[in-house]
């Protein structure tokens, strides 16, 4: 009877873990490596391609917000980088508006802070950093 309460308690620990960790803005942080060698070597305009990939991702029924909350969130979990933050949502006022984020990348140890542009059409795409 011990051995099957806690049985029970793991399963109920095991399911309350996943039930309460996945939701649906969950997303797999992948091309990880592919992204930080070139912020590594000094090349960020080289991860717009990476950063495009990502954007043409994104369901198309997300809002704008919700959009740029998922990049900042994809940024977020890059090994080379140690905060993302939305600067600001549509506020460079071009046709299409154009967007930043303000990123602190990690290279050779130290941190550097970065501006990203991201332009505001469908999809989102990847202008360039800038400081």
């Amino acid at each position: 009877m011990m051995v099957y309460k806690r049985l029970k308690t793991w399963i109920f620990i095991l399911s309350a873990f996943f039930l309460t960790n996945c939701t649906e803005n969950d997303f797999e942080c992948r091309n990880n490596r592919q992204f930080c060698n070139p912020i590594q070597s000094e090349n960020l305009q080289e991860s717009g391609p990476i950063i495009d990939k990502f954007l043409r991702e994104l369901p198309r029924d997300l809002s704008s917000q919700e959009k740029l909350e998922r990049l900042r969130d994809w940024f977020q979990c890059k090994s080379c980088v140690s905060h993302a933050e939305i600067f600001c949502n549509s506020c460079i006022y071009t046709l299409p508006p154009i967007s930043e984020l303000k990123i602190t990348f990690i290279i050779a140890g130290q941190e550097t802070e970065k501006i990203l542009d991201i332009r505001m059409s469908e999809p989102l795409m990847f202008v360039g950093y800038h400081d």
